[in-house]
């Protein structure tokens, strides 16, 4: 199937009235799967080479910019952009919507740079990070209007940039309320994995600004922990979302929170999991995101790993709440409960993955937490090398947790 002649056709349908732009975007979605690779990648090569085209150009007018008064600085630095987007609006009355995207695209560098050059022009001085919020908010009609993912992906990444340059003067504007309604309606339109992600982001960096607004610095490991089983709920509500996305973005998290019960393992890591002045926060999150469990219990999606991970956060954060109320005596000695916890939270978890995967027969995953059982015991012999009866005695129970592991996998499904 010719995907480029249906959505130019479908373009002509909905221009016609023939169907709606919703209507539209369901047939695209059904057909998208079909595109090949290689012709899906001469789009992105397209705004690759738009992007180099972009700061080439500028490097030129760069190289004679002080040779010129500030009226024509002015006109060099408004004709990229007024072309740009007379070319996208000539390739839509072309039905071209391929070669518009690029076009608008263009169009939204061109804006940035003309917003950044025509403030030097005029010596503006202003509080320079609202000069990418403004550059954020000029490019969010083409997203609305036009349901560009490449613009999308570019007014995600400017936004987290804005917000961490927010987070560097604890500075938190109402009005970048507006991009984040607009980018969160956009990724739940789209539900793909490529706009979840930055969406994920870019509420992560949000909910940083609000903190700082509220002089709460975030600290230890509570905060990720509890962001992270809020982006487990969040994720559930993107019901149109792939299977298999959703189920590596689940253990995406689940590595990451791994990585965590790792780290909290070490004596000088270990005093980051106290309970800091975000908890309340922390614990907020976590509060809806249990009610969204609850509510929707029948609904979730990817059960076993979504509890597996949701069960190792919710243990980790009670074993840190048990730890203020242990924290005495000597310093080696105040941090071993959270120490031993850790290890044996994140034994539990590899655990409950390794019986969902042999459950569901699923292969990869089994070597996956195979894999995760193997790098525990090699962490372990590296953090206990001085002390060889118990690194000897790790290594024996790994072996014989793999031997019977393998026997099980062998007597199950190869037999």
């Amino acid at each position: 199937m010719n995907y480029r002649k249906l959505k130019a056709e479908i373009s002509g349908w909905i221009s016609d009235g023939i169907i709606s732009p919703s209507q539209g975007e369901a047939i695209l979605a059904r057909y998208d799967g079909e595109v090949p690779l290689y012709k899906k990648m001469s789009f992105w090569l397209q705004c690759l080479a738009a992007t180099l085209a972009g700061l080439a150009l500028f490097l030129v007018i760069s190289e004679n910019w002080q040779r010129l008064g500030w009226a024509m600085q002015s006109i060099i630095t408004a004709l990229p952009l007024i072309g740009a987007q007379l070319f996208s609006l000539w390739q839509e009355r072309r039905q071209r919507p391929m070669a518009a995207e690029v076009g608008w695209f263009f169009a939204s560098l061109a804006l940035g740079a003309n917003i950044m050059l025509q403030a030097q022009i005029f010596h503006i001085s202003a509080y320079y990070p609202n000069g990418v919020l403004f550059w954020v908010i000029g490019i969010l009609p083409v997203i609305w209007l036009r349901a560009s993912t490449v613009t999308y992906l570019l007014a995600a990444v400017l936004f987290v940039v804005y917000l961490m340059m927010q987070l560097q003067h604890n500075q938190f504007a109402t009005i970048s309320l507006l991009p984040l309604a607009v980018l969160s309606i956009f990724a739940w339109s789209k539900q793909k994995w490529y706009t979840f992600l930055p969406l994920l982001a870019v509420v992560y960096f949000f909910l940083l600004t609000l903190l700082e607004k509220w002089d709460i610095v975030p600290g230890g490991f509570i905060w990720n922990l509890s962001f992270t089983i809020f982006a487990v709920a969040l994720l559930q509500q993107f019901s149109e979302l792939a299977e298999n996305w959703l189920r590596r973005i689940l253990l995406l998290m689940m590595l990451f929170t791994g990585i965590l019960n790792m780290l909290m393992t070490f004596k000088y890591i270990a005093r980051y999991s106290v309970l800091s002045s975000v908890s309340v926060v922390a614990l907020m999150l976590v509060g809806v995101s249990l009610l969204v469990f609850i509510f929707q219990r029948n609904k979730l999606r990817e059960k076993h790993l979504t509890f597996i991970l949701s069960g190792n956060i919710l243990v980790t954060i009670l074993c840190m709440w048990l730890q203020r109320y242990l924290n005495a005596g000597a310093e080696e000695r105040s941090w071993y409960f959270i120490r031993i916890a850790e290890n044996v939270v994140y034994l539990g978890a590899v655990t409950g993955v390794l019986f969902h995967a042999i459950a569901a027969r699923a292969k990869a995953l089994f070597l996956g937490a195979v894999m995760a059982l193997l790098a525990w015991a090699l962490i372990r012999y590296l953090d206990l090398f001085s002390n060889y009866l118990i690194t000897a005695l790790i290594f024996i129970l790994s072996a014989v947790a793999l031997v019977l592991m393998n026997k099980m996998w062998e007597k199950k499904y190869e037999a």
